[in-house]
């Protein structure tokens, strides 16, 4: 008998997760008891997680915690999340990706979809006993390679797969939903401006008012190049770091709803531009995008030339500049931390734009 697709948080209870542990072949044990911890609020924008601790009924064995996640119960929100198939998104790539990408990540207990009825549900392994990262303190150095070399990974494993391309719910760069973007951005730039204005300089936001109207043309340009599996939520919230004794930590990746198909620079730019303190990222962009390059050629996959990465990265600072402005105006702020996190992301995207003199290259796409 198959499982019903919980609708909250709270529908995650005892039996339940008894038959998905049991089902999934996690446990043969009956939990007797769960009690539920909301966490990551704050952090993620279109979803809602809890530690479950469960208590068993008898001396089998079976996971003490398990992670549940549900689509976002806020009604303004959840319809964004369908529009953009996120839900579905992170739902198939369970089942598709998962098995086949060999980079850390939780295991799956349970992953329900029904997209006629709008309702998705993950319960997974919880992957909390290794350190977490921290998006509004920013990476260390250290955490930076590591994080570097797990995007490397997961890029040359798809770069030019014939795989990838039949996945056809991987959306492309040029996906209708990424083409609706420009639309979005537009329509949210004055709301951006009244609120976050004071942080740029005086002199970006009519650079950047140039820039909005070219993204579609920029997107269709940059899709010529959809040729990688892409995490495109490639953020220290979403990062663990399994520290060892000797060398680099290893990243263990969450949350999937945004893969897509791109060139690398979706995981690549909004890292480096907004997950780095300002003076680090200035001081080691340009030798962490070479160790990217480096670790892509010697698996034969990648930009060609590095001069090429680094036009593409300084570019693509551009895009998720305008990106985040839109996100930290629509997105929920429930709490302190994720009013701090919105303006931390933007002091440091706006940094990232102005350091590498990204606006240089507006007007390329009406030339």
């Amino acid at each position: 008998m198959a499982l019903n697709i919980p609708d909250a948080l709270e529908d995650f209870d005892a039996d339940w997760v008894s038959q998905a542990l049991k089902t999934s072949g996690a446990s043969s044990s009956t939990v007797s008891n769960v009690v539920a911890e909301r966490i990551a609020i704050g952090e993620g924008f279109l979803g809602e997680l809890a530690r479950l601790h469960l208590t068993y009924s008898d001396t089998g064995e079976g996971p003490a915690t398990a992670i549940a996640k549900i689509p976002t119960t806020d009604g303004a929100l959840k319809p964004l999340g369908v529009m953009l198939g996120v839900y579905e998104r992170e739902s198939l790539f369970y089942t598709h990706v998962a098995p086949k990408i060999t980079i850390r990540k939780p295991g799956i207990y349970f992953n329900g979809s029904d997209p006629e009825s709008e309702k998705y549900a993950l319960l997974l392994e919880d992957v909390g006993q290794y350190r977490s990262g921290d998006h509004l303190q920013g990476a260390s150095l250290e955490d930076a390679m590591a994080v570097i070399d797990t995007a490397a990974q997961i890029h040359s494993r798809w770069w030019d797969s014939q795989e990838l391309i039949e996945m056809e719910w991987i959306p492309p760069l040029d996906s209708p939903i990424n083409m609706g973007l420009q639309g979005l951005y537009e329509a949210s730039w004055s709301t951006v401006m009244d609120q976050y204005g004071h942080l740029y300089p005086e002199w970006l936001p009519e650079k950047l008012e140039m820039f909005i109207p070219e993204i579609s043309q920029w997107l269709t340009s940059w899709a010529e190049r959809s040729r990688t599996l892409t995490h495109n939520d490639f953020r220290l919230d979403n990062l663990l770091f399994d520290d060892q004794p000797e060398g680099l930590p290893e990243v263990v990746v969450i949350d999937f709803q945004l893969v897509g198909r791109g060139d690398g620079s979706g995981d690549l730019s909004p890292f480096l531009g907004c997950n780095l303190d300002v003076d680090l990222r200035r001081t080691s962009e340009i030798d962490l995008l070479r160790r990217y390059h480096e670790l892509m050629h010697d698996r034969e996959a990648g930009f060609e030339t590095f001069d090429e990465l680094v036009e593409q990265i300084d570019t693509a600072h551009l895009f998720w500049l305008v990106n985040w402005g839109n996100t930290a105006v629509t997105a929920d702020h429930p709490n302190e931390r994720a009013q701090k996190l919105f303006k931390v992301i933007l002091e440091r995207s706006i940094a990232a734009v102005v350091d590498r003199d990204s606006v240089q290259y507006i007007g390329e796409m009406r030339g």
